[in-house]
């Protein structure tokens, strides 16, 4: 069996503390928290400032996501089916629109945990390459690749 992991990064137009962020940064944990109970979810990394998460010198306040899911389903029921989806659809209010992929998705072994390098080395593979069954993007997410 496979799982899914999913890498997702985006680069907030002003501080996280910034009243303009407060739409986004007053729902993190509530839509974290919504994840985490939703039929699907297994892990995401907790820690975005540790030694194990995706870096991005250049960009300090990147913001990032890390999780793994059962499938590819369940990842996205939680992103078009839920609250998750009222967020995604106002993304370019708080973010900085991004030149190339800012999501990775790829299959991952039952149980494995992917840390920052994996990450990032299949967001560049992405990027290089353009979807495969290695790892493929946004394309596979929306609603109408179901």
């Amino acid at each position: 069996m496979t799982e899914l992991a999913q890498f997702n990064f985006a680069l907030p137009r002003w501080p996280l503390d910034d009243p303009r962020m407060s739409g986004f940064t007053d729902n993190i944990q509530r839509i974290n928290g919504l994840a985490e109970r939703t039929p699907g979810y297994l892990w995401r990394m907790l820690d975005e400032s540790g030694p194990d998460a995706p870096k991005f010198p250049e960009h300090p306040t990147m913001t990032i996501t890390l999780s793994v899911w059962r499938d590819l389903e369940s990842l996205r029921r939680f992103t078009w089916n839920t609250l998750h989806k009222q967020f995604r659809l106002r993304r370019s209010e708080w973010f900085v629109p991004w030149d190339g992929p800012y999501l990775a998705l790829w299959p991952v072994p039952d149980g494995h945990r992917p840390n920052g390098g994996e990450a990032m080395a299949m967001l560049d593979k992405l990027h290089r390459q353009g979807p495969t069954a290695a790892v493929f993007g946004t394309e596979a997410l929306m609603p109408e690749a179901a």
